[in-house]
């Protein structure tokens, strides 16, 4: 059951349960905020104060820089197995490649994914962290790619 209430003359979304006569409300941002008031991802992983937004925050950037050494990670092994093949037209070659590309590919896009759920927190400072954190690991990674972006 969902129902639009009025917060301090702002319309939210709230998530009800329905576990009795007393209900318990989740907060659901559809706009950019700064109140550190969040659940992130799972139930369990609630921010409530300053000290949980900053590990959260940390996470996160963490999250962004292993998503960017995992781009890279696939880049390198590709280029690898290219450098080091006998041959490189033969079947199993190309499908040694093929499997290994996929499963960097997977990986990649779950990251990705549960970090573009993490940035629809809403939170102004998760968002800025996930950023940064993508800044980060771009800037670590991308540069030993030679390719000029």
């Amino acid at each position: 059951m969902m129902d639009m209430s009025t917060h301090h003359g702002m319309n939210m979304m709230n998530m009800t349960t329905m576990a009795g006569p007393v209900a318990k409300r989740h907060k659901m941002w559809m706009w950019y905020h700064v109140e550190v008031e969040d659940t992130v991802l799972f139930k369990s992983w609630t921010v409530f104060d300053a000290g949980t937004m900053v590990w959260t925050c940390f996470v996160i950037a963490a999250a962004g820089i292993v998503l960017e050494a995992l781009k890279y990670a696939r880049w390198a092994t590709g280029e690898h197995i290219k450098n080091h093949q006998e041959n490189v037209d033969s079947k199993m070659n190309f499908w040694k490649r093929h499997v290994i590309d996929c499963c960097y590919h997977f990986w990649q896009l779950c990251l990705a994914y549960i970090l573009m759920n993490v940035y629809m927190v809403f939170s102004v400072y998760i968002c800025l962290s996930l950023c940064l954190g993508l800044a980060i690991g771009h800037f670590i990674f991308a540069s030993r790619t030679g390719i000029s972006i």
